[in-house]
Formats: C-alpha cells, sequence, structure tokens
C-alpha cells in the first residue's frame, strides 16, 4: 500500500471502532521516512486519536502537539486539517487538567470552525459543545451556557429537536441550571431531554440512566414522591437490562430512592396521627 492507501485503511479501522488496529497502522506511518509534512502531520494525528480514543492523554497530547506543528508549517492555521487537530488537541488538554491552554486552542479552533463552515454545521456544533464542558469544569458557567446554546441552535436545524445531539445539549443546559441552584428549572431541562431519549432509544441504559439523574434532581427538591417514581423507574431498566450491579451511579440512586420512600412513610405516619 502507499501512503495515501494506509491512511485511509487507518481512518476506516477508526470509523469502526478499532482505535489499536489504527494505532498500529498509524504508527507504521509515522516511522516511514519519506513522507511529506502534511503526510506526517496526518498520520500524527490520526495516532493521536487513537490514543486519545483509548483515554491515553499523555501519549496523545505529544502526537497532537507535534501533528499541529507540521500542519501548520505545510499547510497554514486555518487549514481544516490544521483546525481539526486543534479540536482534538484542546479535548485532550482539557482532559489532562489544562484547561486554561485547552480553552485558548479551542477557542483558536472554534473560530477557524466558524470560518470555513459557519454556525449551522457539525463539526462547528460539536466543538461548541465540547468546548462548553471545558468551560464548565473551569467555573467559566456563561460561557458554558453559550457554547452550549451555540451547538443547540445547530443541532436543532441539523437533526431536528428529536435527537441524541440536541438531548445532551439539554442535559448539559440542565447541569448547569442546577450549580446554580435553579433546580426547577434544571429539572425541567432534563425533562425535555430524557423525553427525547425515551422517544428515540426506548428502555437504555442512557435512559435509565437520566431517570435516575433526574429523580435526583427531584430528590434535592423534596419532591419525594416524583422522585420516587423516576428512582424505581430507572433501577428497573438497569435490572432488566443486567447492568444494575454495573452502572454508574445506580448504587447512589438505591440510597436516594430509599431515602424517598422513607420521608413519605414519615409524611403518611405524620397525616395519620393528625386525623386521629
Amino acid at each position: 500500500m502507499n501512503t495515501t492507501e494506509h491512511i485511509q485503511r487507518a481512518e476506516t479501522l477508526m470509523s469502526q471502532g478499532n482505535a489499536e488496529e489504527a494505532e498500529k497502522l498509524y504508527g507504521a506511518l509515522c516511522r516511514m521516512e519519506h513522507l511529506t509534512v502534511t503526510e506526517r502531520g496526518v498520520a500524527l494525528f490520526g495516532l493521536g486519536a487513537c490514543f486519545f480514543v483509548q483515554e491515553k492523554y499523555t501519549a496523545a497530547l505529544s502526537r497532537l502537539q507535534e501533528s499541529w506543528e507540521l500542519l501548520i508549517s505545510g499547510m497554514g492555521m486555518k487549514a481544516p486539517l490544521t483546525t481539526r487537530t486543534m479540536v482534538l488537541l484542546s479535548r485532550t488538554q482539557i482532559a489532562l487538567g489544562r484547561l486554561e491552554i485547552g480553552m485558548e486552542i479551542g477557542h483558536g479552533a472554534l473560530e477557524n470552525l466558524m470560518e470555513l463552515y459557519g454556525p449551522e454545521d457539525e463539526q462547528t456544533a460539536t466543538a461548541a459543545f465540547f468546548l462548553s464542558a471545558g468551560a464548565y469544569q473551569f467555573g467559566r458557567l456563561a460561557e458554558a451556557e453559550k457554547l452550549t446554546l451555540q451547538a443547540l441552535h445547530a443541532w436543532e436545524k441539523l437533526h431536528g429537536r428529536n435527537s441524541l445531539q440536541v438531548a445532551s445539549c439539554l442535559d448539559a443546559l440542565g447541569k448547569l441550571r442546577n450549580v446554580c441552584g435553579e433546580k426547577r428549572e434544571g429539572a425541567e431541562f432534563q425533562r425535555q431531554a430524557l423525553d427525547i431519549k425515551l422517544n428515540i432509544l426506548g428502555e437504555h441504559e442512557i435512559t435509565a440512566a437520566s431517570l435516575g439523574h433526574l429523580g435526583m434532581t427531584l430528590a434535592d427538591m423534596e419532591d419525594w414522591k416524583g422522585a420516587e417514581a423516576l428512582l424505581a423507574r430507572s433501577l428497573d431498566i438497569f435490572e432488566k437490562l443486567g447492568a444494575d450491579n454495573n452502572a454508574e451511579g445506580t448504587e447512589n440512586f438505591r440510597k436516594t430512592l430509599a431515602r424517598c420512600r422513607n420521608h413519605q412513610d414519615k409524611e403518611s405516619n405524620n397525616g395519620q396521627d393528625l386525623a386521629h
């Protein structure tokens, strides 16, 4: 295979979710001596992407940084391939806790994407959404909300309201509202996201998790009855799927469900005492 065929084969493996095999191909490409600057930059990006999806962030960082530098020299700062590398480099920096540099690179990538493709493009929306998560970690809640809304509006036009992309944005907005103490608004965003997931996925681990998280929010609002119904349904789905002991958060869901039932028992007993 020539260099282009190697890259295409590696990209196909990545698209199929086979990062380990793609890593071998990209690694072999990076060891070749005859590559052009752009080819080496693309190969290093691919290798960095393989490490990223396997959560090997330190290994990903060095490859993506070198790829970025090569692509800048070979294609320019605003080229599509350079920008693609910036997006993943930003996410890697943020994953490693290097928020300031990660956000700086991410904003540069987002500006490039806006110029290249406009605000209602899939790549632009995706970059805005992931950058919003970095802003949230940084404590920049207003910025996180602005970026989330940017992604939401784009994805609504691209995929329609009834889409998992929109549901992800609604969940993120709910989380932001909850952190700000606006639990009622947060719960409403979570409920909208849940309705979309139920419509698309039905009884699925993702849906069960959303039921549980909304139940936790209602419990924080002392809506014990509403929280109990959601948490019980969440745990029932997890059990049906055989994931009740492995899914993240199920132990907290169980504890909160018990607390909800305890509060309702107390309220019931108090009501009976008053009746007598």
